[in-house]
């Protein structure tokens, strides 16, 4: 196909070098900071850790609105009236941008507008983005390239350790006995991307300067995956010489692509600083 649009949401966290790859066209998801919504991507993450340090309450973050897409998508309409635009959202069991998007597009009634459910979050979607805009280029029509994206949708294999659960404990997601007894013996829970929800599984004990290769090692014994690219995401303050040689790492086991760059607002309220993730592709 030759005149096709990417688009997704600001949660998908993609970095400058995905954007440029990808040609890639971004609508924002909502911060709420104090008493004002803001736009995501559009001030730092450590603005977020600010204000919970200050008010002990982590900010809260909301999807796109079916008239905020609707809007999005007529002003691509108007700088690009022939192209194909394939949508790719931000997880439908996580977010209601997907169910919004859908209701956006029933009322544009734009058959050339496609949405795919990403299943996935932050660089779990970015990672497919990559994948997409190669489908995008070899498709021969729009239905062929919707199966194949949704195909690897299914194949992503994401995980996200956090440093702490004091965000997740403050937006109500662990017990106060959990963060106490997980903050005591310094336990990490692995939170993984299944079905397009968010799980914890294995919890991992100590500093991430041990656990982060733990991680990783675990990550790549137990799935079986594409050599093509792997993701590297993390949250501010993890530490960048720590990912530099997570990447060497990576890198010395055959992966030919590695993106490591930092994830945005949106997870970072839940995730808290210093968190990081591995995105990759299973084989088959």
């Amino acid at each position: 196909m030759k005149d096709v649009l990417l688009t997704t949401e600001s949660g998908s966290d993609p970095s400058e070098e995905v954007i440029r790859e990808t040609d890639l066209r971004i609508i924002s998801m909502g911060v709420a900071i104090g008493n004002e919504m803001r736009r995501d991507r559009s001030f730092p993450v450590t603005e977020v850790f600010e204000e919970y340090r200050r008010t002990k309450k982590v900010p809260t973050t909301s999807a796109v609105n079916p008239q905020e897409y609707m809007e999005f998508f007529r002003q691509l309409r108007r700088e690009r009236p022939e192209a194909d635009i394939f949508h790719i959202s931000y997880t439908s069991k996580a977010s209601s941008t997907y169910r919004n998007a859908k209701l956006a597009l029933r009322e544009l009634g734009d058959p050339r507008i496609f949405l795919i459910d990403s299943e996935n979050v932050s660089g779990g979607i970015s990672l497919l983005l990559l994948k997409a805009a190669e489908i995008l280029r070899e498709a021969d029509t729009p239905g062929e390239a919707v199966a194949e994206i949704r195909r690897y949708a299914a194949k992503a294999r994401v995980i996200f350790l956090p440093d702490t659960l004091e965000y997740l404990r403050a937006g109500g997601r662990v017990s106060n006995a959990a963060y106490l007894g997980a903050s005591l013996l310094n336990v990490k829970p692995l939170i993984r991307i299944e079905n397009g929800e968010l799980k914890a599984s294995k919890k991992y004990r100590g500093k991430m300067e041990k656990t982060a290769f733990q991680v990783l090692d675990d990550y790549l014994r137990e799935n079986h995956l594409e050599r093509d690219r792997l993701i590297l995401f993390y949250v501010e303050g993890f530490s960048l010489d720590l990912l530099e040689r997570l990447k060497a790492e990576v890198t010395s086991r055959g992966f030919r692509q590695v993106y490591t760059f930092p994830i945005g607002c949106v997870i970072s309220c839940h995730g808290g600083p210093g968190a990081f993730g591995i995105a990759g592709f299973e084989e088959g």
